[in-house]
């Protein structure tokens, strides 16, 4: 645990993870969805700093953050909502079983060993008619395989070539058959399916002349091919009874 925490202590600060295009995305998204809309209590497994949380308040919801980084909950508790530091990797989610109408988990599984016992423990805190929404990134998506063919192992969706890590920050790597597989594994049925693609790219390594990346989201190759062109996967499900 004290490894994990101290490798995660201010990883949650980065820039990127409060405003930029995939937040951004997430944010309209879990804005947008009838689940949150409707819901009094919102659990965010892997909070940061609790972007998405305040991005999505409103009065008499309870709003709860928890991340293994005690600053990252400390951020939260800062902006007047319930934030707690947890082992995500073995720890119990410290909330009783049926306690949330929705639970986020954005970007987390693929920082874990054993992403499975997270799943599990979201699907126990979660009402039995709640929502799950959950995020990982494409690892197999376009850019990556072309990278790899040239014999790079370069991540678009990770933030360790930015600072020039010889490793890479995830430890799973998701592919669109291998998060559906996941998601039936650990008993959640899929009820949408959302895909990202930028509306352009920050990165200089990986800029697409703004045609083309217009063309690409134009004619929805993402939603037609997302194991391609997908960069990220927003799946919202429901707890399998039984």
């Amino acid at each position: 645990m004290t490894e994990r925490t101290e490798y995660y202590r201010d990883y949650w600060k980065e820039p990127q993870f409060e405003d930029c295009t995939y937040v951004n995305w997430k944010v309209a998204l879990t804005r947008s969805q009838q689940g949150i809309r409707e819901a009094s209590s919102i659990l965010d497994v892997g909070c940061g700093g609790g972007a998405i949380l305040r991005a999505i308040a409103r009065p008499g919801v309870r709003l709860v953050g928890v991340d293994v980084a005690e600053g990252a909950a400390q951020a939260v508790r800062d902006a007047g909502l319930e934030g707690v530091a947890v082992d995500l990797e073995q720890g119990v989610l410290p909330f009783a079983s049926g306690t949330f109408d929705a639970v986020l988990c954005y970007d987390v599984f693929e920082h874990l060993f054993s992403p499975s016992h997270l799943a599990a423990e979201i699907r126990r805190v979660m009402k039995a008619d709640g929502r799950a929404f959950l995020c990982v990134p494409n690892s197999l998506n376009g850019f990556n395989r072309l990278m790899f063919l040239a014999g790079k192992h370069v991540d678009i969706m990770d933030t360790s070539h930015r600072e020039r890590e010889l490793f890479s920050n995830h430890i799973r790597l998701f592919s669109r058959n291998l998060f559906e597989e996941f998601l039936a594994a650990t008993r959640f049925d899929v009820v949408e399916r959302h895909f990202y693609f930028p509306p352009e790219f920050t990165d200089r390594r990986y800029r697409l002349p703004h045609q083309l990346n217009d063309l690409i989201r134009a004619v929805r190759l993402p939603q037609a091919l997302p194991g391609l062109f997908a960069l990220g996967f927003l799946y919202v499900c429901r707890p399998r009874e039984g």
